[in-house]
């Protein structure tokens, strides 16, 4: 398998076309996760968190943009009964 990457050079110079250009890029990104934000999700590995962390192994989406980062962002619930935010590996993740 190969990855290529294709560069595109566009120019934007009012700030209309630069919202249009941010919103357009953030529906693709949004498109393109494998999970939407307030999706609920299970935890399937627990690598990189915290006991104390997220109990119950389920949570809510928050964010998620594979293209950038490997992380999700959870809102779940932590040992003390707080919600809270917390980052989780993506592949770690699925459908609750």
């Amino acid at each position: 398998m190969l990855t290529l990457t294709k560069t595109v050079t566009t120019t934007v110079e009012s700030p209309a076309e630069i919202a249009e250009h941010v919103h357009a890029e953030y529906l693709r990104r949004v498109e393109a996760a494998p999970f939407k934000h307030g999706d609920r999700v299970r935890i399937t590995r627990r690598d990189g968190i915290p006991p104390e962390f997220m109990v119950g192994d389920v949570g809510t989406v928050m964010l998620c943009d594979p293209e950038f980062s490997q992380l999700t962002t959870l809102m779940g619930v932590n040992a003390a009964g707080m919600t809270i935010q917390f980052p989780v590996q993506t592949a770690n993740l699925e459908p609750a």
